[in-house]
């Protein structure tokens, strides 16, 4: 993934995630609206003053308005023009991008990730037919290419990851006394809090993050013991040089390799992003569509 790539999907995804917050956080609202039914006159009180709806609205509007409506606008030129224009991504090439971003969003339940998946892969599909779009008529050579896959073969493979939680104390005796809570139903993450002696990790229940199995800060028992683990299960007690170890094991990101059938595209984008040599935007696509907004023609 270039630099320009994830700086705009990065830049997305802040707008999308500001906006999502603040205009559907309150989910009663969200329904009320869904249903047809109207807001109430006052959203909040605080103390003796009350704080109106259409005070609220209008903030939003205000603040985040255009912007938002800017990048809906964006998105949908990009996906009419991609179709009429019969656009399509390497499958292969889309997995590895999702799990990259994944490995970097931190905890999730199964829901937030399904619908984060689906963000994700609505944002990399835009980006790379926007650039699809506004590169077309740069005309690159195969053999232009192939150098550039050659010079870095293996810059775009994504090697197997473990997504981690730890709980280390100091010898065998608490670390059962652990496993029998867990057992009893007692959250990993509590007992973590609770007992664990890495610092790093105890105020954040145990969580590690995602390290790829040829990671070198951890130590191989770590990664040993997680090829073994079902997702969402916790291991027997292990140890280290710095105590007794149980991990958990929330999610496993297989690999993936890319040969240079896969990654084709992606290269061509980059090497004529390379050769405009300037910020590119949606908005010198609207005209081949045709946009009327409410901020203007």
């Amino acid at each position: 993934m270039s630099k320009r790539l994830l700086w705009g999907m990065i830049v997305i995804l802040i707008i999308t995630n500001i906006a999502s917050i603040l205009i559907l956080s309150n989910k009663s609202v969200l329904r009320d609206a869904e249903s047809g039914e109207k807001l109430p006159k006052e959203v909040a009180i605080v103390g003796d003053k009350s704080i109106k709806a259409n005070q609220w609205i209008q903030s939003l509007q205000g603040e985040y308005g255009e912007e938002h409506l800017k990048k809906l606008i964006n998105q949908e030129v990009v996906f009419q023009l991609a179709e009429q224009n019969d656009l399509s991504m390497d499958d292969k090439f889309l997995q590895r991008e999702l799990a990259v971003i994944q490995s970097a969003a931190g905890l999730l339940s199964e829901e937030e990730l399904e619908q984060k998946r689906e963000q994700w892969e609505t944002t990399i599909r835009y980006q790379a037919y926007l650039r699809d779009l506004l590169t077309q008529n740069i005309g690159i050579d195969e053999n232009e290419l192939n150098e550039a896959y050659q010079d870095k073969p293996d810059q775009y493979d994504f090697a197997k990851s473990y997504q981690l939680s730890q709980i280390m104390v100091e010898d065998s005796q608490t670390a059962n006394q652990i496993v029998s809570e867990l057992e009893n139903g007692a959250s990993f993450a509590n007992l973590a809090r609770e007992y664990s002696i890495d610092l790093h990790t105890k105020n954040k229940g145990g969580y590690l993050g995602y390290f790829p199995e040829d990671n070198t800060y951890l130590p191989d028992i770590y990664f040993n013991t997680a090829e073994n683990m079902e997702t969402n299960t916790y291991s027997q007690p292990f140890e280290i040089s710095d105590g007794t170890v149980i991990l958990y094991l929330h999610q496993e990101l297989p690999s993936i390799d890319l040969e240079y059938e896969d990654v084709k595209n992606e290269l061509r984008r980059e090497i004529a992003m390379d050769k405009i040599g300037h910020e590119v935007s949606a908005e010198q696509l609207w005209g081949e569509v045709g946009v009327k907004w409410i901020y203007g023609d």
